[in-house]
């Protein structure tokens, strides 16, 4: 919501040096409070900007470095994030950088929270249980008003994701239970992506 007020989307641009700065640190303040959460219930989070996985990946392996995060007893944490690049500054979404992630490390499953039930039929409120790539490749969605892409962004992830045989879940944060079904492996409500 800030980046959209500033104008700072996916796409490079210029943007002002007020709004980037409100932007950032809008991320972090979310990052800081998810962190405080997973504190709260023991997940030991360790935080990181998608700058420090670039860099980690120059000196090692970013999966070896993860994993060794996750041996340790550490739950890895990154956020989207605000590059400026040759073009100007651009968001980098969190669903580009979990595509990303989903590369190198070849998870079993990958769990999109959203603040909806799942994948939606057009025009309706009927959640569609699975999609394939194909399917999504041809189904019909706009972007939205959300500065990072919104469902038509997440969508594409999940296509790229589910193509290298990973299973990716669409569920509502704001049903516990069907999240915690959809991180555990187990059936929920929502949408599956899968080849």
């Amino acid at each position: 919501m800030v980046a959209k007020q500033h104008g700072i989307g996916t796409d490079a641009g210029e943007a002002p040096a007020n709004g980037v700065a409100q932007t950032r640190g809008a991320m972090y303040e979310l990052n800081r409070l998810v962190c405080k959460t997973m504190l709260e219930f023991k997940l030991n989070p360790y935080p990181f900007s998608p700058y420090d996985a670039v860099s980690k990946a120059g000196a090692a392996p970013l999966s070896t470095w993860l994993r060794g995060l996750l041996k340790e007893g550490l739950t890895p944490v990154t956020f989207g994030d605000v590059s400026l690049t040759p073009g100007g500054f651009k968001v980098i979404s969190g669903d580009v950088i979990v595509q990303e992630l989903a590369k190198v490390m070849e998870p079993e499953r990958c769990v999109f929270a959203l603040d909806v039930d799942g994948v939606y039929e057009e025009n309706s409120r009927v959640i569609i249980p699975e999609l394939t790539p194909s399917k999504i490749k041809r189904m019909k969605v706009q972007s939205g008003d959300d500065a990072t892409g919104g469902m038509k962004l997440k969508l594409d992830a999940a296509a790229k994701i589910a193509a290298g045989g990973t299973k990716v879940c669409f569920v509502s944060g704001y049903r516990r239970n069907e999240f915690s079904k959809a991180l555990k492996g187990l059936d929920f409500y929502g949408t599956v992506v899968r080849t």
